[in-house]
């Protein structure tokens, strides 16, 4: 089903660009492409600019990498520079390390609700299969029996069963950031990323959530849709509260509607290194929006 939203997809990436490629081939495959595709760079060295443009270069998509200095984890930052570069209507983001179904963007988009934004799933791939993809890509998506599949009933694409799973909350505190979604006015009124979590993994996907949650605005499980497939890779698990664990609870409690340091506070560093259209846009400095 066609929807009136054009919309840009966010991958954010650190230094993995052979796993990058494998996503970025993924997006190329897709039955309704993304009107703009943004590559939010945190850093990486000059072999993700290369992939980049080597990939994306011949796609016939209207695409922009975007990258700032690697000054550790600044997850929340790499992803409002991105939104800074996009003019769609429409976000959705994802990470570098996974592999969209066909029918991914327009599962988002056929999904798309005023006053709500978009949780998807993943399944984990096998280290062996991960391999393959390395190499070639997927092919075809692995069927639900793949031998060492994780979550595999998230590899099970429905969009009957998932429409009738997917009952609107208000509420949730699992949520994740390589499958999400929200209109452009909803980032906005939450005032995006909060580079408050910056320079530990994680939790800036919860807070906007959350603030999102404060402000009125609900969440839909895309259950069975808009399936995505995680590379396989070495995980390492936190066993220790941290300082955003505190500063979560301290969202929950305050019902943080804005962020204390978000997109309308984002400053000028950054660039634009490569897009569609240019060799080479090194010169080309982060404008405001």
């Amino acid at each position: 089903m066609k929807h009136p939203l054009d919309t840009a997809l966010i991958v954010t990436t650190y230094n993995w660009p052979q796993a990058l490629e494998t996503t970025l081939r993924s997006v190329i495959t897709q039955n309704r492409r993304p009107d703009e595709v943004i590559v939010a760079d945190d850093g990486s060295g000059p072999e993700t600019k290369k992939v980049v443009r080597e990939t994306l270069a011949d796609s016939g998509l209207s695409w922009w990498h975007v990258w700032h200095e690697d000054k550790g984890i600044r997850q929340a930052r790499i992803k409002n520079l991105a939104v800074k570069h996009s003019r769609a209507s429409y976000l959705i983001f994802i990470d570098h390390d996974v592999v969209l179904h066909p029918e991914f963007i327009a599962d988002h988009l056929a999904n798309a609700e005023k006053g709500y934004f978009l949780q998807g799933k993943r399944a984990f791939l096998p280290e062996d299969y991960t391999a393959k993809a390395l190499k070639g890509g997927l092919g075809k998506p692995p069927g639900i029996f793949l031998k060492g599949l994780g979550n595999r009933k998230n590899a099970l694409r429905s969009p009957l069963i998932g429409r009738l799973m997917s009952r609107p909350k208000g509420f949730q505190t699992s949520l994740r950031g390589c499958n999400l979604s929200m209109h452009r006015e909803d980032f906005l009124i939450v005032d995006g990323y909060d580079e408050t979590f910056d320079q530990l993994w994680g939790r800036e996907d919860s807070d906007i959530c959350y603030r999102l949650f404060h402000s009125g605005i609900g969440v839909r499980n895309l259950w069975f849709r808009a399936l995505q497939y995680h590379l396989h890779h070495r995980v390492i698990k936190r066993r220790e509260r941290d300082r955003l664990d505190a500063e979560l609870e301290r969202n929950l409690e305050e019902k943080r509607k804005k962020a204390i340091r978000g997109f309308s506070q984002l400053s000028q560093e950054g660039m634009v290194v490569a897009a569609s259209g240019h060799r080479d846009c090194s010169w080309y400095r982060a404008r405001k929006s």
